[in-house]
């Protein structure tokens, strides 16, 4: 048995200690790509507010990191021109399969680019830009500061940037440094199989760590298990951020959260005034 990767902690490790085989992928990864669709499609909560903003708003709009089609498909069904960029050929490709199977005639509407977000090229700039499930947390300060300054060059003159980061402030598990907190919570995949989701919380909050493992794992079968780092950005992070690339917050949009789910927002940006 390889050693698991470090990034898998806490009770999620205690779990795999004794498994003989077990194989790591990424929640983004091929096999990962479906599991992750599953999962967020039984989450609601964002879209809501998402397609709220979009109805506000006029002309074509760009839509970052679009994985599956989460929100695609619900801003086609405003009638508007959509161009979708993702880096994962696996989530694009959920995507158009499930255009083709029960929603073709939204395709017409629809552009699809494989690119990296921080510098594909769409040929065009945008009056609406979204970037939402708090995906801007997967990036690095590295990759953070690219996609600003692509921003800049792709949003136009009083165009907006819409994006979601999670609040830590007054969230228990996530305002105060302490002892790493752990989560955990049972989720479903498309054919109902259930998976038991870890998160760890590092000491410092800066990173919750996520881990699926199967419910049911069969004695002496490899198991395969998914992971993905998720960085926690408050707001106020971002702001200094996006104002060193010459973008600037215009307003907040609360987002509603269920239960026991950690408190997000959506940040309006622009070029400055």
């Amino acid at each position: 048995m390889e050693a698991l990767p470090e990034a898998i902690n806490g009770r999620a490790r205690v779990a795999l200690k004794n498994v003989p085989d077990v194989i790591v992928h990424d929640i983004y990864s091929p096999l990962g790509a479906k599991l992750y669709d599953a999962i967020a499609l039984q989450d609601a909560h964002e879209l809501r507010e998402m397609i709220a903003i979009a109805r506000e708003t006029t002309g074509p709009i760009l839509e970052l990191a679009c994985g599956a089609g989460r929100f695609t498909l619900a801003l086609l069904a405003l009638g508007r021109q959509v161009t979708a960029v993702d880096l994962s050929p696996s989530m694009l490709g959920i995507l158009s399969d499930r255009l083709d199977s029960s929603h073709a005639h939204l395709r017409v509407n629809l552009t699809m680019i494989e690119g990296d977000i921080c510098d594909f090229d769409a040929g065009r700039r945008f009056n609406t830009v979204i970037f939402g499930c708090v995906t801007v947390s997967l990036l690095d300060s590295t990759a953070r500061g690219r996609l600003f300054r692509h921003m800049g060059s792709v949003l136009s003159a009083d165009g907006r940037f819409f994006l979601s980061t999670t609040v830590a402030e007054g969230d228990t598990d996530l305002a105060t440094p302490g002892a790493p907190i752990e989560n955990l919570q049972q989720v479903l995949d498309s054919a109902g199989t259930a998976y038991r989701l870890h998160e760890y919380i590092a000491a410092d909050r800066s990173i919750r760590a996520i881990t699926l493992i199967p419910e049911v794992i069969t004695p002496g079968a490899p198991v395969d298990v998914f992971t993905t780092a998720v960085r926690v950005l408050p707001p106020d992070q971002l702001m200094t951020e996006l104002q060193a690339n010459e973008l600037e917050v215009i307003r907040t949009h609360p987002v509603k959260t269920p239960g026991a789910a950690h408190e997000i927002v959506i940040l309006e940006v622009g070029h400055p005034a």
